[in-house]
């Protein structure tokens, strides 16, 4: 819905700069009718399964960067891992001690990033639709109501706006019993002003008394609301409605609906007066003066009908325009028709995912080589890597040859053993695979391989190979290319660490303070080098617990979690863990583990 939202609200600052710029310039139907994009763009084309067509020109793509950051930052910073154990952070630990007390008293704040914010947005929408769309329902069945309850029919009046005078054309249930079509006229003094209204049996025009008494006052009135229905303005309206009621938190779609509304009876007034000489127009203006009820109500907008309510601003422009007899300039029309093309260009289209095009059977051969290559290395598989470099060169970057003519690669720890890794397929030639490291401490680092890869007669060849390391993870930045697709749950090392915790010997010294402190805890698993803990939540009933990190690029939140430990070989006997592990927000409360 973001792109929706981003990209209506560019189209609809451009037409309204059109609107403002060209206002009286050029054919007020054309101007009401630009409001008409909007409308499509507001539809929810993404949730049918189809999409835009991409572009450089379009807004998405001036904006990738920026949704880029924030879409990341709402995903990445709630990704668990665990980077490789042994750094001690002395001085900064020493640091945020001092801290971590006080920040416990502010965790308030802190809870904010266990919020699922999605979620709480996601309800939000639908309240407000709810409401939103009972208010429409209710305003429109209201105002029905009253009118139908206290009406006097008047006339019926062809499209032309004459009057038919046959009595046996005029019962509402057959308005199209003659070849000529009509539309009954009825007299309510429940309005303000004259509108025209659709009931289930058809579209009805609505005058009041003091309107079906002044003969000239009726005719122009008929006429103006005759033009709403020729353009099927009622359609538009329950449009209108709708969208509103979809998009009732956006501002500046109540503008459009606003500006449109405004628009559309400037189009009436326009059809009106087309064959009018200026007495008459001078004379349609003074009777609108007359017809028009100046109000900002904000139930206008929602109501399905054409009524003639204005605020004073809209009435002045309304006379103003209807006033000036301009001729409008092609050349006028033509640089309004360039710039709507413009804006639909950049608002119709999404941005360019700069991946080519390639067959299924060649995308399929190509993941295939990238899963062998990641499979090869993860197995220290040395023959494999070398057959599938296209040169010696490479191959000696990853591996050697050893004295007995065969190949070698690799050490035993760290190393990503169990095939574990992730591919992000970049475009037909390249791909990066994200690595996780392991030791038996337990612990965790990734790290990111980019091969580009050629394709000649005998099959795929890797040309290029870079590697990028993230054994310390120094700002935002570097957490969020780490940990892109995530890591292995921790919550595996669970048992390892308690264990750890528990042992009092020299070799695990010092890691009961810091495994049972979330903060330290944190830092360790992660291996976080130079962050400051700018927040802290803990919950002691849930055994949960939310560390907020900050670098100078950007601050990062940490989930975190004391599990239950059961017994593999007697499931009847459970712990609760007196150690933190970073975790996935959807964590496990439970781990097994194996009996002493």
């Amino acid at each position: 819905m973001i792109d929706i939202i981003l990209s209506s609200s560019v189209l609809i600052l451009i037409i309204l700069a059109i609107r403002f710029t060209f206002l009286g310039k050029i054919n007020p139907k054309m101007q009401y009718g630009l409001w008409s994009l909007v409308v499509l763009r507001m539809l929810p084309i993404s949730w049918l399964n189809s999409k835009m067509p991409e572009s450089r020109l379009s807004v998405m793509h001036a904006a990738k960067a920026v949704a880029g950051t924030i879409h990341g930052a709402s995903e990445a910073e709630q990704l668990i891992f665990a980077p490789k154990q042994g750094t001690i952070f002395n001085d900064m630990l020493s640091e945020d001690s001092i801290k971590t007390d006080a920040m416990r008293n502010a965790s308030a704040l802190s809870f904010i990033s266990s919020i699922d914010w999605q979620l709480v947005f996601l309800t939000v929408w639908i309240i407000g639709a709810v409401a939103f769309g009972l208010w429409f329902l209710w305003v429109n069945f209201n105002f029905n109501r009253q009118l139908i309850k206290k009406r006097t029919f008047l006339m019926s009046v062809g499209l032309d706006g004459e009057p038919i005078l046959d009595t046996d054309t005029l019962a509402f249930g057959n308005m199209q019993t003659r070849k000529r079509k009509s539309l009954p006229v009825y007299i309510s003094d429940e309005l303000c002003s004259p509108c025209l209204v659709r009931h289930r049996r058809g579209a009805v025009i609505y005058v009041t008394t003091d309107v079906a008494e002044d003969g000239r006052k009726l005719h122009y009135a008929v006429l103006h609301e005759l033009c709403h229905y020729r353009q099927h303005d009622l359609l538009w309206s329950a449009v209108r409605g709708a969208v509103l009621v979809f998009y009732w938190f956006h501002p500046l779609i109540w503008a459009a609906a606003i500006i449109s509304k405004r628009d559309c009876e400037l189009a009436c007034d326009y059809e009106v007066m087309k064959k009018m000489n200026q007495k008459e127009r001078l004379n349609y203006r003074r009777i609108l003066v007359d017809l028009i009820r100046t109000q900002t109500n904000q139930k206008n907008v929602l109501q399905v009908a054409s009524s003639m309510h204005e605020n004073a601003e809209g009435m002045k422009e309304r006379m103003i325009l209807i006033a000036r007899n301009k001729k409008r300039k092609a050349s006028t029309l033509i640089i309004v028709i360039l710039i709507a093309a413009l804006a639909a260009g950049f608002t119709f289209t999404s941005a360019p995912e700069y991946v080519k095009e390639i067959s299924g059977q060649e995308e399929h051969a190509f993941n295939d080589f990238t899963v062998k290559w990641a499979d090869a290395y993860s197995a220290r598989d040395a023959r494999s890597i070398y057959e599938m470099c296209e040169n010696e060169e490479l191959f000696l970057t990853l591996g050697e040859h050893t004295q007995g003519g065969g190949y070698w690669m690799g050490v035993s720890s760290p190393w990503p053993w169990n095939k574990d890794y992730v591919i992000n397929i970049l475009d037909d030639s390249s791909a990066d695979i994200y690595y996780y490291y392991r030791t038996s401490s337990p612990t965790v680092f990734v790290a990111k391989e980019t091969i580009t890869v050629n394709k000649d007669k005998s099959g795929y060849k890797v040309s290029q190979d870079n590697w990028k390391y993230f054994d310390e993870i120094s700002s935002k930045a570097e957490f969020e290319e780490a940990y892109r697709f995530g890591v292995p749950e921790l919550i595996e090392f669970a048992a390892a660490y308690q264990l750890q915790a528990d042992d009092n010997s020299d070799y695990n010294e010092g890691s009961k303070e810091i495994l049972e402190d979330p903060v330290t805890a944190a830092i360790e698993q992660l291996n976080l080098a130079g962050a400051k803990v700018t927040g802290i939540y803990t919950d002691p009933y849930a055994k949960k617990a939310v560390i907020k990190f900050a670098w100078e690029d950007g601050e990062v939140y940490v989930n975190l979690s004391q599990p239950i430990l059961i017994d593999e070989d007697d499931e009847s006997v459970k712990r609760q863990a007196t150690i933190w592990v970073v975790v996935n927000k959807n964590l496990t409360k439970e781990f097994r583990m194996k009996g002493k």
